[in-house]
């Protein structure tokens, strides 16, 4: 039989932690469900805004950049930078979009340090929650980089569902919800901490096993290094 671990089942390893009863699948109502709902967001949000896994990481590759010289001086931050592409939205139905640009490369791969991300107010305009971010380079064409909050609530999309979350993440987000909710349950404080102090161990072994599954830096040769990419080229036009 299948191991599921489903956010019903994340949900109720959770408040078995506490010693609380557990949910029943169509609990939706209850002071409980409700406790644990917002846990279970909470854990989401601040496990995967702090943290960069490959669970929710997204490369997404740009060749359509708008030219910055088809632009008004008001939509340019600089002079310097020569294209603009859109990041995906993150708004609060956009568990998909981009939270943190983790690097920017090129086609061939190789890392891209001039770029620059930023929101943008149109002059006379309100800031509205889903104003546009905008990631400014050099390059035309680029990979992105990028993590995002994971919904967990279910669905087709990454990130929806936690089914196909790496074990050592879902212990870490029941943890979390587990030392998150344990003194309005149980009112013992003294669980509460032994709970917190599992779940730092926890987002530590994750990291741990995260930095394993990847290596610390990419092999540096002559094809793309940066430095003798400029020393072969010196003094050329």
């Amino acid at each position: 039989m299948a191991i599921e671990h489903g956010k019903v089942q994340v949900m109720n390893n959770a408040l078995r932690m506490v010693g609380s009863y557990h949910l029943d699948t169509n609990d939706t109502t209850s002071v409980t469900y409700q406790i644990a709902d917002r846990a279970f967001d909470d854990a989401m949000v601040s496990i995967f805004s702090e943290n960069v896994f490959t669970y929710n990481t997204i490369r997404r590759y740009y060749s359509d950049a708008t030219d910055l010289s088809t632009l008004t001086d008001a939509e340019k931050p600089a002079e310097h930078w020569k294209y603009r592409v859109v990041l995906p939205n993150k708004g609060p139905n956009n568990y998909q979009g981009f939270q943190r640009v983790v690097k920017v490369t090129n086609k061939e791969g190789n890392a891209l340090l001039d770029w620059y991300a930023e929101v943008y107010q149109a002059p006379n305009t309100a800031v509205v929650y889903d104003e546009p971010y905008y990631l400014f380079t050099t390059e035309k064409d680029f990979h992105v980089y990028y993590t995002f909050i994971p919904n967990g609530d279910g669905g087709t999309n990454r990130g929806d569902g936690i089914a196909n979350m790496d074990a050592h993440l879902v212990r870490a987000v029941t943890l979390y919800m587990a030392q998150s909710m344990c003194i309005e349950l149980s009112g013992s404080e003294t669980r509460q901490e032994l709970l917190f102090n599992q779940y730092v161990r926890a987002i530590r072994r994750a990291r741990v096993i995260e930095g394993r599954g990847n290596p610390a830096q990419r092999y540096i040769h002559d094809g793309n290094s940066q430095l003798m990419n400029s020393h072969y080229g010196y003094g050329s036009v």
